[in-house]
């Protein structure tokens, strides 16, 4: 089981084309390639990202096409008479989408930060992280075995706000990557001047993960101190105008905040009209000055996924790897049977991988990365769920 499944190209409109799965059909956008009917393309979050040969893709539908159906049914098996709330939302999940589910790879490069969060391990004034940069060789040599021999076909470049990328260093990543292997490109880098977004929109990237962690404008700015909450959506709705597929979304459990607050976090989210909702626990540092403050539950966190399915049956849903580490045995699983539709792996060089200490003790720093890719698509095949795109909308 790989990370995509190749689609035929059945129609094309300008720069949308419609891809066909096994008789499913999905909307992608192409401004990378030229396509005519009959073609068989990559697509993920809604974009073409790479044209694969006749003769290589007939092989893998043919390999994928028992399998193909049979997840189906184990989904539908897994969706029927909802009874709870975390049943009802997958029930949603599968209407709306069927079993598709997105697997993005997620390489973090620099574990500097200008910032200093109070709630962040990688806040500047965390004197005991052990601090990396990768160098511009290291990043681009990673992606490309992250896809060229682990075959992701999107993939996220996250750091801390480390301005020692400035907007040449970061131009120059991402056109060697899209140059030599394209890839649904995401850019995890905090505010940078909407400018040097324009250039790196430019270069190739198509998607920005970046959250404002609380809808709270009192939290926002206790938390983030020096911060405004207004300039940071102020962001996020730039970066949709320049055409960038915008992941958002906030923390579970902060402290101070109530119920309420995570409602209106959710309809912030969904007013910047996300291509993924990007929600996790807050789970307290050592090294931070809320290092004391409680623990969230599993089930804060389920409900949270549940209740956006509900409220945004369309929407996408990503299992965050806080998640993941708040319940490592049963968190990727509970996520995707509560209304959720995406997960990330962690294709970080394994030397720096347990360095970018947001939280402490990550899910998944202690394994290959070979491994956990396979702990990940068996528990994708014991769900039913196939990773074919989720579609342009």
């Amino acid at each position: 089981m790989c990370y995509a499944i190749p689609g035929k190209v059945i129609d094309i409109d300008r720069d949308i084309v419609t891809i066909e799965y096994f008789g499913e059909k999905r909307k992608a956008k192409n401004e990378f390639f030229k396509l005519t009917d009959g073609d068989y393309v990559y697509a993920q979050g809604g974009f073409v990202v790479q044209k694969i040969p006749t003769k290589e893709a007939l092989p893998i539908l043919e390999a994928w096409r028992e399998l193909f159906f049979k997840l189906k049914e184990i989904d539908q098996k897994l969706t029927q008479n909802p009874k709870n709330l975390y049943e009802k939302a997958n029930n949603l999940r599968q209407k709306y989408h069927g079993n598709s589910c997105c697997i993005h790879g997620i390489m973090e490069f620099s574990n500097y930060c200008c910032n200093d969060c109070l709630y962040c391990g990688l806040r500047h004034s965390n004197a005991q992280l052990k601090r990396y940069r990768m160098d511009t060789e290291e990043i681009v040599k990673a992606c490309e075995y992250a896809i060229k021999e682990l075959n992701f076909k999107a993939l996220v470049l996250q750091s801390g706000e480390d301005y020692r990328y400035d907007e040449k260093r970061l131009v120059d990543v991402v056109r060697r990557i899209m140059e030599s292997f394209p890839v649904l490109l995401i850019l995890s880098i905090g505010e940078r001047d909407i400018e040097i977004y324009k250039k790196l929109y430019k270069a190739g990237a198509r998607g920005i993960l970046i959250r404002f962690e609380t809808s709270n404008q009192r939290l926002y700015e206790e938390y983030r101190r020096g911060k405004k909450l207004l300039n940071r959506i102020n962001l996020i709705k730039e970066l949709r105008k320049i055409g960038y597929l915008v992941f958002t979304g906030f923390l579970i459990g902060l402290p101070q905040q109530t119920e309420e607050d995570i409602l209106k976090d959710i309809e912030l989210a969904y007013s910047l009209e996300p291509e993924m909702f990007s929600f996790g626990p807050f789970i307290p540092h050592p090294n931070t000055p809320l290092k004391d403050a409680p623990v969230p539950s599993v089930d804060l966190v389920l409900t949270t996924i549940a209740k956006t399915r509900l409220m945004y049956p369309e929407s996408r849903i990503l299992v965050t790897t806080a998640l993941e580490t708040l319940d490592k045995e049963n968190g990727a699983r509970l996520g995707l049977l509560s209304g959720a539709n995406s997960l990330m792996i962690n294709v970080t060089p394994e030397k720096y991988r347990r360095f970018y200490e947001i939280y402490p003790d990550r899910s998944g720093i202690d394994i290959t990365i070979k491994d956990r890719i396979k702990i990940i698509l068996n528990l994708l095949q014991f769900l039913g769920r196939a990773p074919t795109d989720l579609g342009y909308r």
